[in-house]
């Protein structure tokens, strides 16, 4: 593909880049604050029910990204650009359904427990929150638009939510935290829905159902399963070495300094992810609009051509993270866990090959190939389970670092096949 061309394509949506890593600093902002000032505020009991209560609709907030927003990056600006309306209320229906069934098993599972909570929370605070992340996907793939709305929603549900919290701080019971929870996500999903309605996305005409409408909200909903039936499975086992990891070590016998102390230093370079989101949610849609208008071949030079133009970059900040990481854990942990050097440098070689690999992802996720990414999670799963118990048998804490790296080679290492292989497919079939 002419070089000049993907240049100006840059160029043009260099603004749109930029909003959608503020956003997403925003959104991390709120996640990783909000537990910060009620670990500090809340009681002990109040902090650890919210904590119990995340862990549950966090449940439902996966299954929907994986089978509702994140697709909407790929198979909107493809097959439904011409029927946004219809797109957006078949996939708002469909969470509503979703979300409505997924929290009816978490309460089932929360009242057994013992909890004691209102059902409306359980049903409103995931549904809030899955029907947030729709409408900012829908919006990164609209491109008609404009994204500084995503970024004044997000603004909106971190002034509301702390806010709230902090003019409430004297009486900060469980309820109260939800309240605050649920009505900062309805402030932030009220003003985009104002947007979408404004730029005349829904239309009366839309929910007048009919046997075309009905029939189209079908292959909707089918497309996505399609799309992200292999990355479901397959999240269910990066869980299992990312999160099993941490199971895995206890049963061998790693004492709770050494997880501790690992946890500690992942949670430090994880400010990476806010990076590799924003790389995502901007590529994606913008990969997948152009597959629409090129070929496959024409996919392998766009890849190249963000390897060659961004490489410089990607060390620059894992750089500033790796001098970020040292100086923030010599300050808060380092007199209390000894030197974190060595699992500093093994979680930067993680983040490093997370963002060497997401070209890649994105690509493959673009032309809709997403069996590679289950194939990839199992494998790096069984790689946490077998060479990770020989590492961390022998290591100690530091083979559970020296474990997650294997595990995310594995699984880069399989992506990468896939996408060489497809290529090599593509190439031959032209």
């Amino acid at each position: 593909m002419n070089k000049t061309k993907i240049i100006s394509l840059y160029k043009q949506l260099l603004s749109e880049k930029l909003l959608i890593f503020l956003d997403q600093s925003l959104y991390a902002f709120f996640n990783f604050g909000s537990i910060f000032l009620l670990s500090k505020l809340a009681s002990i009991n109040s902090f650890s029910s919210y904590i119990i209560f995340l862990s549950y609709i966090n449940f439902v907030f996966i299954f929907s990204t994986f089978f509702l927003s994140s697709p909407i990056m790929v198979i909107f600006s493809k097959k439904w650009k011409e029927n946004q309306g219809i797109y957006i209320v078949s996939i708002l229906i469909s969470n509503f359904l979703l979300s409505g069934a997924l929290s009816s098993i978490c309460y089932f599972f929360i009242h057994i427990s013992g909890e004691n909570i209102n059902p409306w929370f359980v049903f409103l605070a995931p549904l809030l929150m899955t029907t947030f992340d729709i409408f900012k996907k829908f919006l990164f793939s609209s491109y008609s638009i404009h994204l500084a709305h995503t970024v004044i929603a997000s603004l909106l549900l971190n002034v509301s939510f702390f806010a709230g919290i902090l003019m409430l701080r004297n009486s900060l019971g469980f309820d109260i935290i939800l309240n605050v929870l649920v009505l900062a996500f309805l402030i932030a999903n009220v003003y985009l829905l104002l947007v979408l309605i404004f730029h005349k996305v829904f239309t009366s005409k839309i929910v007048q159902l009919n046997i075309t409408k009905k029939e189209a909200y079908k292959n909707i909903v089918l497309q996505h399963y399609d799309y992200s039936k292999w990355i479901i499975i397959g999240g269910v086992a990066f869980w299992g070495y990312s999160q099993g990891l941490f199971i895995l070590s206890k049963a061998i016998g790693v004492n709770d300094f050494g997880i501790s102390k690992v946890r500690t230093v992942q949670n430090i370079l994880g400010v990476v992810n806010i990076f590799i989101l924003s790389v995502e949610n901007y590529y994606i849609p913008y990969f997948s609009k152009f597959i629409k208008k090129n070929s496959i071949q024409n996919l392998d030079s766009l890849v190249r051509d963000l390897y060659s133009k961004n490489y410089k970059k990607t060390l620059m900040l894992i750089l500033a993270v790796f001098v970020f990481a040292i100086v923030f854990y010599s300050i808060l942990y380092e007199s209390k866990y000894g030197s974190g050097l060595f699992l500093i440098v093994i979680f930067l070689l993680v983040q490093l090959l997370l963002f060497f690999i997401r070209p890649i992802s994105i690509a493959l996720k673009a032309i809709e190939l997403t069996y590679p990414f289950f194939i990839a999670h199992i494998v790096a799963l069984l790689t946490m389970i077998v060479i990770g118990y020989f590492l961390i048998s022998i290591f100690d804490f530091y083979g559970m670092a020296l474990s997650f790296l294997m595990s995310n080679l594995s699984y880069s290492l399989i992506l990468i096949y896939f996408y060489y292989r497809k290529m090599r497919t593509s190439v031959v079939n032209s």
